[in-house]
């Protein structure tokens, strides 16, 4: 009897240990929540946003507040209180909280303010309100949006064209550019003209109009500002050319391809030609706009017009709109994104203007292929190359000899294919060789005041 006695008073002490331990442990418990992590983008803009973990381990939260202050005015910015238990507390032990908020519509103004979070716990603390958590921040309050000036005039531009809008920007930015039917295109500044941007835009050749075409600009505090640049259209016709694919063309140019592709169909030369000609088409022309799709370099090079291959014939255009045929019977359509221009075989291709290599290798229907930035997004390409007399990283000058013409890739002749990029758009190439236009659509605009 004593010993049943005493295990029922050593099970009762320790249910009072384990009882009082839970209460003071859990219940009484002195620690308020804690504030884990905070992601606020300084200065805070028209629209801002910040990110909030919190913890309490213990007892649980209870209630959140977040406000924000700047002298007498304070708002309440978010508010949120937890199912609270009076045994158990809270079962919300972790919260992380994203508050959006638009100071300049609760009536703050720029300049300093104070971003307050008040947060409570389930302990029986304090009269059972539990312990609370003050956390104040000082922030900038940046509520005005960026100013941007046009400097350039009315940009002319065709289906196929390219332009140079510049302007400027009255603060620092985290992006800028011109956006043209939905497609951005990034500014740059260059050194010697630090209140200057300069954004080369082009309208795809499969874009007949624009619908719309700004200067968008987005500051430090996330404020966005747009300013519509003047733009005129003018139409401009492609030709339309027809290509009969021959049996020997495709003896001699399909194991070309066969050997470096596997997914090419193997049974039929011709329907290796169709692939080639359309599925590889499309992925190597993705594959270009991406690698001349913004510039590394920091200059602009072109003070030229382009020097085009000597005493080169043409023999196909930009924008030629090709139909082929084999045996009179419709096989595909392309658009030849470049100017065919031959000489004699093996003939010395230039750099058409000073710049940096950043392709030299192989590349599909343009075999041998040369890539060179020129700064502000502009590129040229060089297919069909029998090699390379540079390689990627090289830096090299307008007339400098960079490989020889050759017939690699889907060339029917020994032959130079020229193209010229904006920001990843295949441009019209004439342009950028013609004289009057590089001056008056580009180089003229770097001499225009600032006001």
């Amino acid at each position: 009897m004593k010993k049943l006695f005493s295990l029922l008073l050593v099970l009762v002490v320790l249910a009072l240990v384990v009882g009082l331990s839970f209460l003071f442990f859990f219940k009484l418990e002195g620690q308020p929540p804690v504030l884990e992590k905070v992601v606020l983008r300084e200065p805070l803009g028209k629209k801002a946003q910040a990110t909030l973990v919190l913890f309490d381990k213990r007892s649980g939260l209870r209630e959140v507040k977040i406000y924000l202050k700047q002298g007498k005015q304070e708002k309440l910015l978010f508010e949120r209180t937890y199912p609270v238990d009076i045994v158990w507390g809270s079962k919300t032990k972790a919260q992380e909280l994203k508050v959006s908020f638009e100071p300049l519509k609760l009536g703050f103004r720029s300049g300093k303010a104070r971003l307050i979070l008040a947060a409570r716990d389930a302990s029986w603390r304090n009269g059972l309100k539990g312990n609370t958590l003050i956390w104040e921040k000082e922030v900038l309050l940046d509520l005005e949006s960026p100013r941007i000036v046009v400097l350039s005039p009315i940009h002319y531009l065709v289906p196929g064209g390219s332009n140079l809008v510049v302007y400027k920007i009255s603060e620092p930015v985290r992006r800028q550019g011109v956006v043209i039917n939905g497609r951005p295109f990034k500014g740059y500044q260059l050194k010697g003209y630090p209140h200057k941007f300069f954004c080369l835009v082009a309208l795809p050749i499969d874009q007949k109009e624009i619908s719309h075409m700004y200067v968008e600009a987005e500051d430090l505090a996330g404020n966005v500002s747009r300013l519509p640049v003047a733009y005129y259209v003018r139409k401009k016709r492609y030709r339309h050319d027809v290509i009969n694919i021959s049996d020997a063309f495709l003896k001699r140019k399909m194991p070309e391809f066969l050997e470096r592709y596997p997914d090419i169909p193997r049974d039929d030369l011709l329907k290796a030609f169709i692939y080639v000609n359309t599925v590889l088409r499309q992925k190597n022309n993705q594959e270009i706009a991406q690698i001349a799709r913004h510039s590394k370099i920091a200059e602009f090079y072109v003070d030229k017009p382009f020097l085009r291959l000597p005493k080169a014939a043409t023999r196909a255009l930009f924008g030629d709109h090709r139909t082929y045929y084999y045996h009179g019977r419709k096989i595909g359509t392309a658009v030849h994104l470049g100017l065919d221009l031959a000489s004699v075989a093996r003939a010395p291709v230039p750099a058409a203007a000073t710049g940096k290599v950043i392709f030299a290798d192989y590349l599909g229907i343009y075999g041998n292929t040369i890539i060179i930035d020129h700064g502000l997004g502009l590129f040229t390409l060089y297919a069909h190359l029998a090699g390379f007399s540079v390689a990627p990283g090289d830096l090299v000058k307008r007339g400098q000899l960079i490989a020889y013409t050759d017939t690699t890739g889907l060339a029917g002749g020994d032959h130079l294919h020229f193209a010229a990029l904006v920001q990843g758009v295949f441009v019209e190439p004439i342009e950028w060789l013609d004289p009057h236009w590089v001056k008056t659509r580009v180089l003229d605009k770097f001499k225009a005041p600032t006001p």
